[in-house]
C-alpha cells in the first residue's frame, strides 16, 4: 500500500494534550488519524446510503 505524506496543522495545546495521553498507550498520531479518517468515511457512506434509501421511499 502506498503512503501519502501530508502536513497537518494542529493547535499546540491540543497536540501536547494528545501526546501526553497517547504516549502512555503507545499511540502515535498517524495511526490515530488514519483510524479516525476511516471511521469518518464509514459514517459518511452510511449517511449517503440512508439518504438514497429515503429518496427511493424504502424507509
Amino acid at each position: 500500500m502506498a503512503v501519502r505524506r501530508v502536513n497537518v496543522t494542529v493547535e499546540p495545546e491540543l497536540y501536547d494534550e494528545f501526546y501526553k495521553y497517547a504516549c502512555k498507550k503507545g499511540i502515535s498520531i498517524s495511526p490515530f488519524l488514519q483510524a479516525k479518517m476511516k471511521e469518518f468515511i464509514e459514517e459518511e457512506k452510511e449517511f449517503e446510503e440512508y439518504k438514497e434509501k429515503k429518496r427511493k421511499g424504502l424507509l
